[in-house]
Order: C-alpha cells, then structure tokens, then sequence
C-alpha cells in the first residue's frame, strides 16, 4: 500500500473517532434521547414524578431550591423565584426583575401558574407550599417538593433527586461527592480537637431578651457537631424562646457565641456593649475572649439554608471554633466586634463549595 493511501485511511479513521466521540458526547448530554425511559423520582410526599424530557421553565419555591438549581447550571431554565431568593447572582436576577411567586411561606398559586412553568419545585416543610403542590397537581402541572433537610444526608439527597428530574444526574451526583470529600477533609483536621461549647442565636431583641437559640435537631445544630464543636442547647428541639434563667445558666459555660443579625432589631455594636456590662454575661468565656461572632448577609445565609453551601458553614463555623486547625483564617480580634457577612468566602479554602462550583459543574457537564 502506497504512503499516499495510508495516509488517507488514517485520515479517514480519525474523522469516524471524532464523530463517534462527538455522537457519545451528544447522547450522554440528553439523558431523554431516542430510546431511553422518562426520569423518574419519588419525592417527598410520596408522589411519583416522571419528566420525559429536561424542563425548560423552572419554578422554584426556595432559596435553598433554586441554589442546587443553578449549581445544576440551570439558571437560565429558572423563569420564577421566591422574594427571598438572592444566590447566586443570576438567581437575584431573576427576583429583581420581579419574577417572584411571593414568599417562602406565602407561595401565590395564580402567580406560579402565570409563567406557564413545566415543573415547580417546592419545600415538604411549609404547609402552604405543600397546599399548593396538590393544587398545581390537580391543575395538570408536574410537581417535585423536596424534603426539609436538617441534616446534610437529606441536602444530598434533595441535591440528587433534583438532579434526576432535570436531567443533571451525573453532575448532582458529582456536587454530592465533592461535599462528602469536603466535609470528611474538615472531620479529619478537627478530630482530636477539644470541643468548645457554642451557642448559636438566631434572633435575639434588646438587652439579649426573645432569644431564639438552635437546637439539637436543627440543621445549625449538625453543623456546629460537624465542625467539632458541643452545642449548648444540643437537648433542646428545634427553634425555641430561651428564657432568662436558662441563658444564663448556660453563660458560665458557653466558650463561643454566633448571632444572625439580618432580621436583629439591634446593631452589633448595642448587642456587644451589652454582653460587656450585663453582670453575668461579661464573666461568660465567650464574652470575656470576645469569641462571639456576629453573621449577616451570605454568612448567615449559608446557616440558613439547607443547600449546596451547607458545607461552607460547616468551614465556616470548623474555623471560627478551631483556628489553628486550619490554614484558612476567619479574622478575630480581641478587641473589636467581629462580624462576617458577604465577604466569608475569602476566609474558605480554595476547592471549597462555593469557591470551585465553576470548575465541579464543569466537570459535572462532561458527564452528563
């Protein structure tokens, strides 16, 4: 055989390579193409719900939703939000150009159904949007309602099982092993450690009165576990009034205080000046090594919400109760008041959740 022809085949196969790979790469894209079944999941309420195709108009009922949403790289499906859902920024894109279905716990259906949306996903934790997914079932529409997560097993499994629904299976189950990879790396710098006892308030009025500490069983609860740290108020269920007499006997003891401020009625500064001269809380540890951390904006919002950046609070609140185990600094001083807010990821490690969400759903995408 002549160099000519030779050349000619060889030419000849790597163009059937390319278009084979490319063909694979196509199909591996569509997880609905020709021969393959409708996507399939049971969610929540126990209610079977199939996709034959990938869904092009999204509604989303929560922040925490339309977070793994755009993780996902869906932004651009999302065609309505709720008035709290401000991360990332293309979801705040969305609210601000008011296309809102109304509040986490006030959910309008005539809103939802105005934008013509071929799935919608809500909370199986607030009743008024699980109200509302029987009423948009009954209409015709397809419903997924994720569970209420206070704890990240049940984030991993809300991220999958939207995932699943929409076509991003293999990028979910990614996001979901990069977490687990994340989580397990800030369990092995903190194991060991002593474990100082935090309390976490997320809302507290004047002089430290109508204090709403996070219990045991809370999503902040795992967290402050996660991040090997004891929670002062790890007996108590849920969100709870503490009254006076409990806060107080729980000073002596407490090493760590973190307060969400964005719905406080009072400054940081009013709330530090306080803790300085009340008799019993200026002898707390926390009060006495000014270890008492004040959260706002995206710091506070990675506590509350049970989602994608669940993992960076967990960072978060492993390096504010264990500095020296970290590399990454959350900043402290002993003398001044020490506040967080949308700044916190320069204070993560980079490969964290937020941090490397680009290059994982890049990743992700290739999979799919």
């Amino acid at each position: 055989m002549s160099s000519g022809n030779r050349k000619m085949i060889a030419i000849g196969l790597v163009a059937v390579l390319i278009v084979a790979v490319v063909a694979v790469a196509l199909a591996m894209s569509n997880p609905w193409g020709s021969g393959t079944d409708a996507a399939t999941v049971t969610d929540a309420t126990g209610t079977n719900v199939t996709m034959s195709k990938a869904p092009e108009r999204i509604v989303s009922g929560a922040p925490d939703i339309s977070e793994i949403v755009a993780a996902l790289n869906l932004t651009d499906k999302l065609v309505a939000v709720t008035d709290y859902c401000d991360y990332p920024q293309g979801v705040a894109d969305v609210r601000d150009a008011g296309n809102t279905i109304g509040g986490f716990f006030t959910p309008n259906y005539e809103k939802t159904i105005s934008f013509a949306p071929d799935l919608v996903i809500l909370n199986d934790g607030v009743q008024t949007q699980k109200d509302m997914a029987t009423q948009l079932r009954g209409a015709g529409y397809t419903v997924l309602v994720v569970h209420a997560a206070t704890d990240v097993e049940t984030v991993y499994k809300n991220i999958e099982m939207i995932g699943k629904v929409v076509g991003k299976q293999s990028a979910a189950e990614d996001m979901v092993a990069g977490m687990k990879s994340q989580l397990s790396s800030i369990e092995t710098k903190v194991s060991g450690e002593d474990k100082p006892n935090v309390m976490f308030v997320t809302y507290a009025e004047e002089s430290f009165t109508n204090v709403y500490p996070a219990g045991g069983t809370t999503a902040i609860g795992e967290i402050i576990n996660l991040a090997g740290a004891d929670n002062v108020f790890q007996d108590m269920d849920g969100f709870q009034m503490a009254s006076d007499e409990v806060l107080k006997s729980k000073a002596a003891t407490t090493e760590v205080i973190i307060m969400t401020i964005m719905y406080s009625t009072e400054t940081p500064e009013n709330k530090s000046a306080w803790f300085s001269s009340d008799p019993i809380w200026k002898e707390s540890p926390a009060v006495k090594n000014n270890k008492v951390y004040y959260l706002t904006g995206q710091a506070e919002n990675i506590f509350n919400r049970e989602s994608v950046r669940t993992i960076n609070a967990v960072q978060l609140m492993a390096e504010i109760v264990h500095p020296d185990a970290f590399e990454s600094k959350v900043p402290y001083s002993a003398d001044s008041i020490n506040k967080i807010g949308d700044e916190y990821l320069q204070y993560l490690p980079s490969g964290t959740a937020a941090q490397s969400s680009t290059v994982t759903m890049v990743a992700a995408m290739t999979r799919e």
